[in-house]
């Protein structure tokens, strides 16, 4: 599934990702130097924030080299951008709390393919080992892009690319997934609620 659009558009999401933490980041540091008494505390914890977004990035989207405990990922996964309105549970994932090097970007991009079928906040749950993983949101008006659903259909990424950098990590999860020989697919949910994504070797 190489494209040569996805680097194009990843770096225009992290770009954008970025830049709006770098801009409030500039902002408060500004207000510090015009003596304003919270305004420190404020920069302090943008620029937390920053660190924690940098630090999930380059474990999504960069290399791995360790494996990671399932207490950092998800302390990561609360610097995403959907985060505080999406929360994040991961239950499982590996032996003795600790995620292998080769299963932390799946996890990771799982959980923020699964925060972009919440529009209205919720919950993303990943679960499972590494046998497979189900990425379970949950929240109000909770729906899968219209995207995934045509490339697990088989129809290819086009439709993820067309809508720009706010829906690329569908594809890298895809690819990721593909380059392990793993696959995604939907289960069937319960009670005909939205159907879990699962990731598992082909």
């Amino acid at each position: 599934m190489s494209d040569p659009r996805l680097a194009r558009l990843m770096t225009a999401r992290l770009c954008h990702d970025l830049s709006g933490a770098v801009a409030t980041l500039t902002g408060t540091l500004d207000l510090v130097e015009q003596g304003e008494p919270d305004a420190m505390d404020l920069a302090r914890e943008t620029a937390l924030m920053l660190r924690g977004r940098l630090k999930l990035y380059g474990a999504a989207w960069g290399l791995a080299e360790e494996a990671w405990p399932v207490a950092e990922l998800a302390a990561v996964l609360g610097a995403a951008p959907a985060s505080p309105r999406v929360g994040f549970v991961l239950q499982g994932l590996g032996q003795a709390g600790l995620v292998a090097a080769e299963l932390v970007p799946l996890v990771l991009n799982a959980a923020l393919v699964g925060a972009e079928a919440l529009p209205r906040g919720g919950t993303v749950t990943v679960a499972g080992d590494a046998r497979g993983l189900f990425v379970v949101p949950a929240g109000r008006q909770a729906a899968w892009p219209e995207g995934l659903i045509k490339l697990l259909a088989g129809e290819g990424p086009d439709a993820l690319l067309a809508d720009g950098p706010r829906r690329v990590t569908a594809v890298l999860l895809a690819n990721l997934a593909e380059a392990q020989g793993w696959a995604l697919s939907f289960a069937l949910g319960p009670d005909q609620s939205l159907p879990p994504l699962v990731l598992a070797p082909a």
